[in-house]
């Protein structure tokens, strides 16, 4: 079972059924869909709770963690943010994550992703964090550059967004107890 996950203004917890409305109210806004290639826009009904009933099993699988980013004041549901991509053999995760407009240049995404990447570290011993955003979402660049990850390319024309194809900027992190080849 995923842990609640706690920094000074947030909870990290696991997703409920419950949440099914509120993703659908905050991912369903265009200018949430249009910063990342993952979410549609319009979201579709019914797509949360969908989306909610493989968390669990993912995480049990170890093929992602994905956990529901909620403020500790009151406990708003305002995003998420998954460790996913898995790999144990190259001790490596990709970090994901969106939030909700209102929410939006408070930092609560670089506080997530500090946490999550730090619990990844601890519990499974994840040693490499990549990242990628797309190009022109210069605040999602911010936030993996705020955790530290260096620029490491470019992807052109590697999505398709809305009837266009759309270049993504890769990020990567090497924690502590990771050794590089000569």
């Amino acid at each position: 079972m995923l842990p609640t996950l706690t920094t000074p203004r947030l909870l990290l917890r696991p997703f409920t059924p419950q949440d099914a409305e509120r993703v659908e109210g905050l991912a369903g806004d265009a200018r949430v869909a249009d910063t990342t290639a993952a979410i549609p826009h319009p979201y579709p009904p019914g797509a949360a709770q969908a989306w909610i009933a493989t968390l669990a099993p993912d995480f049990e699988a170890m093929r992602q963690i994905t956990c529901a980013v909620t403020l500790r004041d009151g406990g708003a549901l305002i995003g998420a943010i998954s460790l996913m991509a898995w790999s144990d053999e190259h001790a490596r995760a990709e970090i994901g994550y969106w939030i909700g407009v209102p929410y939006w240049s408070q930092g609560y995404c670089s506080e997530a992703a500090a946490r999550l990447i730090r619990y990844g570290h601890e519990a499974f011993g994840i040693s490499r964090i990549v990242a990628r955003c797309l190009a022109r979402n210069p605040a999602s660049a911010r936030v993996m550059v705020k955790l530290g990850m260096q620029a490491e390319g470019r992807l052109v024309g590697h999505v398709r967004k809305a009837d266009r194809f759309e270049d993504m900027l890769l990020f990567g992190l090497n924690l502590p107890g990771r050794s590089r080849s000569p």
